[in-house]
Parts: structure tokens; sequence; C-alpha cells
């Protein structure tokens, strides 16, 4: 049996109280309308706040912390088989600050096929639960949801191709230089309830086969666990353990290799604007 490098994260959440954001409106870029705004006036507020901070870096899964693990994990088809995503570039619309173009390819049983993808941001709030005070993130920030719809299309030249639309979330905050960067995983989140569920990026959807028609239920995420299925679950999936339940193979997890860069064998697509 082949070994799993790979165990579920354990965040040490702590608890701190979320510092005070200004009443004033926005004069600056990387100054956020407070909540009430947000809630209040989403639609505007929103469009101010992404017409002065490009969120194309979170949404392309660009963090240290995704160097050496820069494709994310998820689930197809009723028998929830293994599939990965890649994005070799996101660009913000120039003229619409919410629509974001995203140029990558994902690997399903093997097979990596090239697509094309859009990201519309719908709306951003608030995490509901603090973050900060860890060794991620010593000093307490406030961070947003980034919700959004998705429209995917693989390549059609490709065997089996397919389409997929769906709803996706990112967790961020500004840094320093008022750069949005996604949330790590390790941020100090209180629970699960944030809707990444912590992951930082979330997608879910449906897929379409462009040629039958049929449709499978698709979902991934920066951390796969936290969208783990029960039955992979009761397999074994995600748990800290030095030999894989055989079982896992036929769903394409028997093993997961830290330098398995499979992005990088295939040359990229010409990406043209």
């Amino acid at each position: 049996m082949k070994k799993l490098v790979v165990g579920a994260l354990v965040a040490g959440a702590v608890a701190c109280q979320a510092p005070e954001i200004s009443n004033a409106p926005m004069a600056k870029a990387g100054e956020f309308p407070t909540d009430a705004q947000l809630a209040q006036d989403s639609t505007a507020a929103m469009l101010r706040v992404l017409r002065q901070v490009d969120l194309a870096p979170a949404w392309g899964n660009a963090t240290p912390e995704t160097k050496e693990h820069g494709a994310l994990e998820g689930y197809y088809g009723p028998d929830n088989y293994r599939m990965s995503f890649y994005y070799d570039r996101v660009r913000q619309d120039a003229r619409q600050p919410n629509v974001f173009h995203v140029w990558g390819r994902d690997r399903y049983k093997k097979t990596i096929t090239p697509f094309t993808a859009t990201l519309t941001v719908t709306r951003l709030a608030p995490v509901p639960d603090t973050v900060g005070m860890t060794y991620a993130m010593p000093k307490p920030v406030r961070a947003y949801t980034a919700f959004a719809t998705f429209v995917l299309r693989e390549a059609t030249t490709a065997k089996g191709a397919g389409h997929c639309q769906g709803r996706a979330a990112l967790d961020f905050y500004l840094d320093q230089q008022g750069r949005a960067e996604q949330l790590p995983f390790d941020a100090g989140v209180i629970g699960l309830g944030n809707p990444t569920k912590s992951s930082g990026l979330l997608f879910q959807g449906t897929w379409q086969d462009n040629q039958t028609g049929r449709q499978q239920p698709v979902a991934w995420a920066n951390f796969y666990w936290v969208i783990l299925p029960k039955s992979l679950e009761k397999l074994g999936l995600g748990m800290r353990m030095e030999e894989v339940n055989p079982k896992l193979a036929r769903y394409g997890w028997n093993t997961i290799m830290e330098n398995d860069e499979w992005w990088a064998t295939t040359p990229k697509p010409s990406l043209s604007l």
C-alpha cells in the first residue's frame, strides 16, 4: 500500500476582538466600507471596493501557502471521483470590476484539459468569525468573503469536454499595502462557520457533458477535506495515517505526492486577451 502524504490541518483557533472599522466613506485604496454599508448599499459598496482592490491574485490561489500545492482538489460525479483544478492566470475585467477571467487546466483520471472561466462577484460580506492572533497572523484583522457565480468551459476540442456553472466563495483580507490576500487556513478563524469553511477558496456547481448533456455534481476547494464526502471520510481520506486504504484507489485518491506538479508537465495554453 502507498503512503498518503497528507493530513487534516488543525487550526488553533483563538478568539479575539475585531478592530473597529471607520464609519467614514471610502477615501483611499484599501479602505473598506463599514459592515452596515456593505449590508445597506451592498452593490455600490462592492463595486467601490473592487475598483480599488484587485482580487485576481487571491482568486487565482496565488498565495505563499500554495506554492508547492497550487492545484485545488475536489470531487466529481455520484462516486465522488477525484478532480483537480489549476489556475494559470486570473485577470480582472477592465470595464467590469466585479468580473474576473480565468485560464487554467483540470485533471480527471489522468486526462489534463485546458479551460477558461468567468467569475462574477455578486456580494461582499464580513466573515462572521474574527481572525488573527495566531502564528500565521499575529495581529487581528477583519476578513471578508467575496461571493461569486462562475461558468467554466473546457476546450471544445478535448475528448469528453464539458462545462460547469455554480457558485464560489473567497475569504480574503487586506495586507499593509492594501493588497487582497487569501485568508490562510490557520488564520485563527473560530470554527468552520465562514462560507468557505476556512479553506480560503471554494467552488460548488453542476458539470454538464457537452455531447451527452449528462449533468453531475462537482466541488473543489483549497483544502479538499472541508468538502469531504462522508463516503470517502469513512475510508480514511483526510486523516493522518501512514497507510492508505486501498479502496481509495478506485476514486483516484490512492496517493498524494507533495511534488506531483501535474500542471508543470503540460505546456501552458496561449493566454490571448
